[in-house]
C-alpha cells in the first residue's frame, strides 16, 4: 500500500505550510503529497501561481503531488479559483482532489480524486464518479470495514484507487459560519486568524469539563485521533491501495517512517502502537467507525477482526 499525507488541514500561514511540504517531500517516507486549502477561503495564503510553483519544487523528491480544493464553495471566487486550478493541473497532468460537488462540476472528464468530503457512501455513486473523471476515491470516515470491503467488492474498475484515513483527527463537519471566531467574540469576516493561535486545533469541552472535540475556523474535528495502525493487514485484505494520514504540528516525519515500517511489515501493530505512545504520550485514539461502532471507540483490533470474521 501507498502513504499519503493528507492536505493541511489547519491555518500555519503560508511559510509554515511551505516549510511543512518541503519536509515532507525530501525527508519523509511517504508517496503522495496533498497540497492546498481545503477548509476556509479566507486562509488560501498561497495564490494559484503560488501553489503550482510549490508544487514544482516539490516534483523532484519523486513524490506524486495532488492538489487539493475547498471541501465547502460559498463564493463565485473560490468557485473561479478552482476552475482555474483545474486548467492548470490538467496542463501539469496533476490530479486535482474535489471535496465539494462544484469542484467536481468544473473537473468533470479531468483526472481527479473524489476527496473524503464527497458523499461516496454506496458502489452505485462511485461507479458514477468513475464516469466523470475520478480515478481516486477517498472513503468518508463514518464508513466501516465491512461497509468500505462490500463495495470494492461490487465496484472495482481497472483504473480506480481506493483511499482511506487512517490517523489523525476525524474531519466531522463544515459550517458557513466560523466557530473559532465566535469562541472569541468575532465575526468571520473580522475573524483575526485567530485559529492560527492553535496549530491543531481549538480543544472543546463537554460542560463537565471532558475533552469533546476540536474547532479548527469552520471545521468540527474529533478530539481523539483515528489510528488504524493496528489494521493495516485488515485494511490490505480489503484492497485499500493508499492509506492517508492527516497532518498534525510536530513529529509528522517520525510518523511517517513508523507507518512506512508497518506497512511493509517490518513491525507488528503492538510495535507501532507502543512506538505511538512514544511520540505522542499525551494522545487519546478512537477506531469505532471502521468497527461500525460509535466514532469515539477505541476497539482491539484482534478481537474485533476475529469477531467479523466469525460473522462473515
Amino acid at each position: 500500500m501507498k502513504l499519503a499525507i493528507g492536505p493541511v488541514l489547519f491555518e500555519w500561514g503560508k511559510k509554515g505550510l511551505r516549510d511543512f511540504y518541503h519536509r515532507m517531500a525530501y525527508e519523509s517516507a511517504a508517496d503522495i503529497l496533498y497540497i492546498g486549502e481545503v477548509v476556509c477561503g479566507r486562509r488560501s495564503h498561497l495564490t494559484l501561481d503560488e501553489l503550482v510553483q510549490l508544487a514544482q519544487e516539490l516534483k523532484p523528491s519523486g513524490k506524486e503531488i495532488v492538489l487539493s480544493t475547498l471541501g465547502l464553495v460559498m463564493n463565485d471566487e473560490e468557485q473561479e479559483f478552482i476552475r482555474r486550478l483545474v486548467a492548470v493541473a490538467d496542463q501539469q497532468q496533476w490530479m486535482v482532489e474535489v471535496n465539494d460537488m462544484a469542484g467536481l462540476a468544473i473537473g468533470e472528464g479531468k483526472a481527479m480524486v473524489a476527496g473524503l468530503h464527497i458523499n461516496s457512501y454506496n458502489p452505485e455513486t462511485i461507479g458514477f464518479l468513475s464516469t466523470v473523471g475520478v480515478r481516486r476515491v477517498v472513503f468518508p470516515v463514518e464508513l466501516s470495514r465491512d461497509m468500505m470491503a462490500a463495495i470494492i467488492a461490487q465496484r472495482r474498475p481497472s483504473a480506480l484507487q481506493y483511499e482511506l484515513l487512517a490517523w489523525g483527527r476525524l474531519p466531522l463537519a463544515l459550517s458557513a459560519r466560523c466557530y473559532t471566531a465566535r469562541a472569541f467574540h468575532l465575526s468571520k469576516a473580522n475573524c483575526q486568524y485567530r485559529c492560527g493561535d492553535y496549530p491543531d486545533g481549538l480543544p472543546l469541552q463537554t460542560q463537565t469539563g471532558d475533552p469533546f472535540l476540536t474547532i479548527n475556523g469552520i471545521q468540527m474535528m474529533s478530539e481523539r485521533k483515528f489510528n488504524l495502525i493496528e489494521a493495516t493487514e485488515s485494511l490490505q485484505q480489503m484492497g485499500i491501495d493508499i492509506v492517508r494520514l492527516s497532518p498534525q504540528s510536530q513529529g509528522m516525519t517520525e510518523l511517517t517512517a513508523l507507518w512506512r515500517a508497518r506497512l511493509d511489515g517490518q513491525i507488528s501493530g503492538v510495535e507501532a502502537k507502543a512506538e505511538l505512545v512514544h511520540l505522542d504520550p499525551s494522545a487519546s485514539y478512537c477506531n469505532g467507525y471502521f468497527y461500525g461502532r460509535a466514532g469515539l471507540d477505541l476497539v482491539d483490533a484482534v478481537t474485533a477482526v476475529a469477531a467479523m470474521d466469525c460473522r462473515s
